[in-house]
């Protein structure tokens, strides 16, 4: 049995129905009721769970007895503190149409809340703070994300973002570390400054529309995956990383920028509304020579992969790199248990009859029965199709 925690619920009626104004007491699971009076449970106001400085997570969850409370006026300001136990998880009816600015902020060790279906927007501050809050479902119905929504959620892995959301407001994900995978929908228009400042695990973005994209990649110097949708084709783009520092110019009391990599001039070539597909194709020679085996390998098979504005030329160079390091680029995909990439690999001819012995064995070893079959299934094809030509000669 699960410990009882008292938690006053304030609350004032309107037009629409009830507004939850705040709650004096913590407990690790709250409730919220879908109606109070007889009428619907509409809306959270601002700051209503807000806290600056949260409780000690209890040793054995404790369970929330809500005693309900009309009140006139809404919170203005974030309480220091409420006693009780560390807010954990709390569960809103899906009655609920808005949550006010600031309604969890601070609440760190919130790790789970499920968001009405009916919500229209993230309101600023929303979750700003929510450091333990590793994932998040945003409702279909959600149109826009206000600024700081989700400062300092250290722990939230992915975010994706629902197509009908139109604006996204400054400094939405900063400080969001452990961010590794988000997207910008095609119908965001509005974007402010900041969104992806210190994301510093962030890899992969998916951009449903070329628009806003070098302004938006313009705070991260690490590794990135970008797919990128144009009107009729996608792309995926891996942008390396670069490091730089400031070196002085002490005569002209100036700082001179010195970038070291090949990132900062991959980057040169995405921009807002368009990408230098030539200027970037050509560059494949400098991360060569640069960078890691694995980033030249892949970026070779995204473009191959998805060859929008690529050359026959072009082509043929991150062909001919592939085919020089099949071992290499087999051995990999194997590990990761791509298939289907493998299967390109198929398409593009460039398995031979010297290199598919080795890469069965590669296969059998690393015990990826899928693959496996694939290939021997390619092998015995090809070994019949070789024998029909040599009948027939």
């Amino acid at each position: 049995m699960k410990p009882i925690k008292k938690v006053i619920l304030y609350y004032k009626a309107s037009a629409e129905g009830i507004i939850i104004l705040g709650a004096k007491g913590r407990a690790s699971q709250l409730h919220i009721p879908n109606a109070i009076d007889g009428k619907p449970v509409v809306a959270i106001g601002d700051y209503a769970f807000a806290i600056e400085t949260e409780q000690p997570m209890a040793e054995e969850e404790s369970m929330g007895e809500i005693t309900l409370c009309p009140a006139t006026e809404e919170r203005t300001a974030v309480p220091r503190e409420e006693e009780g136990d560390a807010l954990l998880r709390i569960i809103l009816p899906d009655t609920i149409r808005r949550i006010g600015a600031y309604a969890f902020y601070g609440c760190n060790a919130l790790r789970n809340v499920l968001l009405p279906e009916g919500l229209e927007e993230i309101a600023p501050y929303t979750f700003s703070g929510c450091s333990a809050l590793e994932t998040l479902t945003l409702p279909k119905k959600i149109q826009k994300i206000g600024g700081y929504a989700f400062y300092d959620c250290h722990a939230i892995k992915t975010l994706q973002v629902p197509e009908g959301v139109t604006s996204i407001g400054q400094y939405a994900f900063y400080n969001c570390r452990s961010l590794t995978k988000i997207n910008i929908p095609k119908n965001t228009e509005h974007l402010e400054t900041g969104l992806f400042l210190n994301c510093d695990s962030l890899y992969e973005i998916h951009f449903g529309q070329c628009n806003h994209v070098s302004d938006l990649i313009a705070v991260l110097n690490h590794e990135l995956l970008l797919t990128i949708d144009f009107p009729d084709a996608r792309v995926k783009l891996l942008i390396p990383d670069f490091q730089y520092e400031y070196i002085e110019d002490t005569p002209a009391r100036m700082f001179h920028q010195i970038n070291y990599g090949s990132g900062h001039l991959f980057r040169q070539c995405i921009r807002n509304a368009d990408v230098d597909f030539r200027r970037y194709d050509e560059l494949f020679y400098l991360t060569k020579r640069e960078d890691a085996a694995v980033l030249v390998l892949l970026l070779a098979v995204y473009r191959l992969s998805y060859p929008y504005r690529l050359p026959e030329n072009r082509r043929e160079t991150y062909l001919s790199y592939v085919r020089e390091h099949l071992l290499f680029a087999a051995q990999y995909y194997i590990e990761q248990n791509d298939l289907e990439t493998l299967r390109q690999f198929a398409l593009w001819g460039l398995f031979t009859s010297q290199t598919l012995p080795q890469i069965l064995d590669l296969a059998q070893k690393k015990r990826k029965t899928e693959i496996l079959s694939f290939l021997m299934d390619y092998q015995h094809k090809n070994a019949v199709q070789a024998t029909k030509k040599n009948f027939d000669l």
